[in-house]
């Protein structure tokens, strides 16, 4: 039964509910002025109160998606972080698709097991699962599930997603090259949640059908590769290079596998939280990779706590390299623009936002989407999406259909 399962939630909730009736039930019997029975009394109220406890919990990371699964709650059994040889093999061999799914109408809950394993078309061009039809597929997109092993890293990372637009498996597109989105999640989290409880890709797909936007390629992921440490999207001394795997092994492994573009205006980076932070620094970091980030509820200053553990070498100048706010204080601005989001009320991280913001300067141009009111969650972010969606498009460059597809009757 999984950690974030239906029938788990409802199960704790009746074991909770059955906890408080036994209490009641089963009170007078231990009312006696007695050692044993008030031991008795202090157990079963303590019992009660945990499985209320518990039922609560369950609850909120199912909605928040803290935790997907019981071994990365418990941290055994995740994704290892692994040291290879630089591989000279096809470069196609740094991602694997796992399986896949043709995705849903924006709204449709996407099914979380696959169940179709994906074929390579050739051309180093994955997409469209054995068995599954492109007709299909130029209908409603598909969602994979991907393995990456980096290159230059050695950090290797499993059950992350890719999805491919609708238009990726229409005619007019065959041979247009898209640009990406990289989704980071925040910490602790789970790349499914950009899936099943941001919903980008549903919402990116109701953009387009509305004509809002065009299409993008979407690449969503865990910002923590070694859960259950947060690793901050950092470079960390003589450890594992987080940095460098989603500046350039994730972009090498997308871009020879799929029909996307690489230069300037082709990638951007966008996340929520932990996520957030990770988007805007990769972007100041690595300029020539993503032009474009969007933060929702990011913060902008290097932490470490019991977390993370010492990811900065107690160099207290690495740290601060590491810190968006220190960057534009005291290095040029790197020619990016980026969107900060956050809420008036109800969010811990409008403070350090205006903040940030105070401090961009030319080149880099800053953006600004403030709710009245919000909070830290998903339902937040899920309105701060479309206005971020459409101001990312405006600047990508996007996928162009064939001439001969847009002028035939």
């Amino acid at each position: 039964m999984g950690l974030t399962s239906g029938s788990f939630g409802t199960l704790m909730f009746c074991l909770a509910a059955g906890g408080i009736a036994l209490v009641v039930v089963l009170w007078p019997l231990a009312a006696r002025p007695r050692p044993l029975h008030m031991l008795i009394r202090v157990l079963m109220v303590g019992t009660s109160q945990l499985l209320v406890i518990v039922a609560f919990l369950v609850y909120l990371n199912s909605y928040f998606g803290f935790y997907d699964s019981w071994s990365q709650l418990l941290g055994s059994g995740t994704a290892p972080i692994v040291r290879v040889a630089r591989t000279t093999g096809p470069v196609q061999s740094l991602l694997k698709v796992t399986g896949a799914e043709p995705a849903p109408a924006p709204g449709v809950p996407i099914p979380k097991t696959a169940t179709q394993i994906p074929v390579a078309d050739g051309h180093g061009d994955l997409g469209g699962g054995a068995g599954s039809s492109r007709q299909v597929l130029a209908q409603t997109g598909e969602l994979l599930v991907v393995n990456i092993t980096g290159q230059h890293s050695g950090i290797a990372v499993f059950n992350d997603f890719v999805y491919l637009p609708p238009q990726y498996f229409q005619p007019a597109y065959a041979h247009a090259r898209f640009p990406v989105l990289l989704a980071l999640s925040g910490y602790p989290g789970s790349s499914w949640s950009i899936v099943s409880r941001l919903k980008l890709p549903g919402a990116q797909e109701s953009l387009v059908h509305a004509g809002k936007i065009k299409p993008t390629v979407i690449v969503m992921m865990n910002s923590a590769v070694a859960m259950p440490r947060d690793t901050e999207c950092t470079n960390i001394p003589a450890g594992l290079q987080v940095e460098t795997f989603f500046a350039e092994d994730v972009p090498e492994a997308i871009e020879h596998s799929f029909r996307v573009q690489s230069g300037p205006g082709s990638w951007a980076a966008l996340g929520y939280s932990t996520g957030g932070y990770c988007a805007v620094k990769l972007a100041m970091m690595n300029p020539h990779q993503f032009s474009l980030a969007v933060s929702l509820a990011g913060y902008y200053q290097a932490l470490q706590d019991h977390t993370t553990g010492d990811l900065y070498g107690n160099n207290a100048g690495y740290q601060d390299e590491n810190s968006p706010d220190w960057r534009l204080q005291h290095l040029p601005a790197p020619p990016i623009s980026v969107l900060v989001a956050s809420s008036k009320i109800g969010e811990r991280t409008y403070g350090g936002t205006l903040r940030f913001v105070t401090l961009v300067k030319p080149p880099m141009q800053v953006y600004t989407l403030y709710l009245a009111q919000g909070g830290h969650n998903f339902g937040t972010w899920g309105r701060e999406l479309p206005q971020s969606l459409m101001w990312l498009n405006a600047r990508l460059t996007p996928a162009l259909p064939s001439a001969a597809a847009t002028s035939s009757p």
